[in-house]
């Protein structure tokens, strides 16, 4: 309810008269103005004498005063101000106490609405957030972020950083499920106030339910409005919308999970050994393996990558075992050989691509699973470096761009052409200054092993025309196409041109 609403209820009963209009926020509490506490909350409604205006050092931003005489506001005030007579202050008090826990209590009626229109967990968690005036946090029982409020972001730098990459890491789990309001906690959605070391926001959190068990929790960070008495019963109601609309509209969310695909997760946001090497004893991977981060073009939801998009990856590849994570799935299958290109598994892949609109990274081949990460992390690469160099192939394996990893683990990319032959400078500026093309006809013959036959084909270029350039570049630029140290660093340095775009046409790469 706002200032607006609440004093067009309260003139039909009333005499009221407004002096000041401003802004208006959402009111979720009522209280008198005292001049030994903080009267600057802007989703409170104060009420009191005009008078005492004068011995307070910051006016409420929203106030109903009794009238008592000439009451004068600072220059540049914004707030809402309205007088109502003396003797009717306290009664109008009571009653805009009742209009505004009335109002609070139809906050499921709205939101149950809202889910019925949007079938939206995340329509849901940002309008409940406007309603309590403050951020709004879904997480799933792993501390993976099911949903967060937009309309007031999280300002929070810890949650922030959560938010960004989608979950909690696993040591700020444990620190979290020590505290002692956490344990003590009723199995209800009753709101309880927890206090995070790592943080100074002040934070409320309430238990989600589905079929009877504790699937997750709502947590509201408090930014800059106060949280207050009336958002413990709030945030109670919201889980219940929550409840609802999991329950009607998002069941897949909380589907039973399978011991693989837990540990996987697990290991994914950083659970020691200690935890992780009881479980892998229980669980038989293929003595061979490949990461593989999938990853849709369009991401459509989690609903979709489960009912859709790991199916197809199943029916496609026997003996998958996968996790959800960064918006993709992370998918541990059998290698067929040490090899890790193949030409029917690429080829399979490629289709799945195109049915499901997907881009995938591919790992090196491993043995040992307790190497997991590690090798996720080459399929992530994987795929972000080919997005990076602009690759149209769907389909992005690691060892294609373990060169590029490793110009990445340089603080400064720029330094990298200090390691460039000069060769590739001078003919830039030949080809500028000459409309010629022996820059790429040089990068070319490089890339294709320096053979002629592939060289002119590639290029469209009949074999004498190639073996003129490479003439011209050899006068040119003085270099021996039989030293294999000359030949190894022209090939470094088109690869570096490449990473920091100075080559970027991938047409004859």
């Amino acid at each position: 309810m706002t200032f607006k609403n609440l004093t067009e209820l309260i003139s039909k009963e009333y005499s009221l008269e407004i002096i000041s209009h401003g802004e208006d926020s959402e009111i979720l509490d009522v209280a008198l103005i005292d001049e030994k506490h903080d009267t600057t909350d802007k989703n409170i409604l104060y009420f009191g004498y005009d008078k005492q205006l004068e011995n307070i050092e910051s006016i409420p931003s929203q106030c109903i005063l009794a009238r008592t005489g000439h009451i004068s506001l600072p220059a540049g005030y914004k707030g809402n101000i309205a007088l109502v007579p003396e003797t009717f202050l306290f009664t109008i008090f009571n009653d805009s106490k009742s209009l505004i826990e009335s109002h609070t209590r139809g906050i499921f009626e709205e939101l149950s609405a809202l889910a019925n229109k949007t079938r939206s967990i995340e329509a849901v968690i940002d309008t409940a957030s406007v309603r309590l005036g403050n951020s709004l946090i879904f997480c799933d029982m792993n501390f993976k972020i099911i949903a967060c409020s937009t309309t007031i972001p999280v300002l929070d730098p810890l949650w922030l950083e959560n938010t960004k990459q989608g979950y909690c890491c696993y040591e700020f789990i444990s620190e979290i499920k020590e505290l002692k309001a956490i344990q003590n906690a009723s199995q209800t959605t009753a709101a309880v106030e927890v206090t995070c070391p790592r943080s100074p926001y002040r934070k409320l959190s309430s238990k989600v339910f589905h079929n009877q068990r504790q699937i997750g929790f709502l947590l509201v960070i408090e930014a800059e409005n106060s949280i207050l008495p009336s958002h413990f019963e709030m945030l109670s109601t919201i889980s219940n919308v929550v409840s609802y609309t999991i329950a009607y509209y998002s069941p897949y969310l909380f589907e039973e999970t399978n011991l693989y695909q837990e540990t996987l997760y697990d290991m994914l946001i950083g659970a020691p050994s200690s935890d992780i090497m009881p479980r892998l004893k229980k669980l038989h991977f293929p003595p061979l393996m490949l990461v593989l981060f999938i990853r849709p073009t369009v991401y459509l939801g989690q609903q979709y990558l489960i009912n859709f998009t790991c199916k197809n990856l199943k029916v496609a590849i026997p003996d998958v075992y996968a996790t959800y994570h960064n918006n993709g799935i992370v998918a541990v299958i059998p290698a067929m050989n040490d090899k890790c290109k193949d030409e029917g598994f690429l080829n399979l892949l490629k289709e799945l691509c195109q049915k499901e609109h997907l881009r995938i990274g591919i790992s090196n081949s491993f043995t040992n699973i307790g190497n997991f990460v590690s090798y996720y992390k080459q399929a992530h690469t994987a795929l972000e470096i080919s997005h990076r160099l602009r690759i149209d192939e769907p389909v992005s394996y690691y060892q294609d761009y373990q060169v590029y990893d490793l110009f990445s683990e340089i603080n400064n990319p720029d330094n990298l052409g200090r390691f460039c032959h000069p060769a590739l400078t001078t003919l830039r500026q030949h080809d500028h200054k000459n409309s010629s093309e022996l820059y790429k006809t040089l990068c070319v013959f490089i890339d294709k092993g320096c053979n002629i036959k592939l060289t002119s084909e590639s290029l469209y270029i009949h074999r004498n025309s190639l073996v003129y350039r490479l003439n011209r570049i050899t006068k040119i630029c003085q270099i021996d196409f039989t030293d294999i140290n000359t030949v190894f660093l022209l090939r470094l340095s088109f690869l570096i041109d490449r990473y920091n775009e100075l080559n970027t046409n991938t047409e004859w790469l």
